[in-house]
């Protein structure tokens, strides 16, 4: 699967790398994966990067779908910070920002990891590396869309 995360329980922060070619199956098995992490409810923080992903696959009712999962989850999600470190997908992620979904969370779409990091109150340093080190597991040989029939023709 190309999103790939981890949790840092001592700093109660997800860091997460969507790469490559993401389909909404992805994104939903991602989603069940995190709500079914017991160190999830005690994250706070989230840094999220997209900008190595190609999200064409993913549509406005792929996107409502996704929204609609974490509404079980709805105590859990209240109060939490996100940051998305969005590249060539910064106006498809603003519109979780402007929509404020999910309800409770707090997201904002950065373009640099700088601002990220700072509004998060991470060390830059070490949110690079860790981005570093899920982005090349999301590269590995076993990732891959899910779903093939959701996943763009290959090239």
């Amino acid at each position: 699967m190309p999103i790939v995360y981890r949790i840092d329980k001592s700093l109660a922060l997800m860091t997460t790398v969507w790469d490559g070619a993401i389909c909404a199956a992805d994104w939903r098995e991602h989603l069940r994966a995190t709500f079914a992490e017991p160190a999830w409810p005690g994250v706070v923080r989230n840094l999220s990067d997209l900008r190595s992903a190609d999200l064409s696959a993913i549509t406005d009712a792929d996107r409502v779908e996704m929204v609609a999962m974490y509404e079980p989850y709805a105590e859990h999600i209240r109060g939490k910070k996100s940051a998305v470190l969005a590249g060539d997908n910064f106006d498809r992620s603003r519109e979780f920002e402007s929509h404020n979904e999910p309800a409770g969370l707090r997201v904002i779409v950065f373009n640099d990891l700088f601002n990220a990091c700072t509004w998060l109150g991470i060390d830059i340093s070490e949110a690079n590396e860790t981005l570093d080190e899920l982005r090349q597991a999301a590269r590995g040989p076993e990732s891959r869309c899910s779903d093939p029939r959701s996943a763009p023709d290959p090239p």
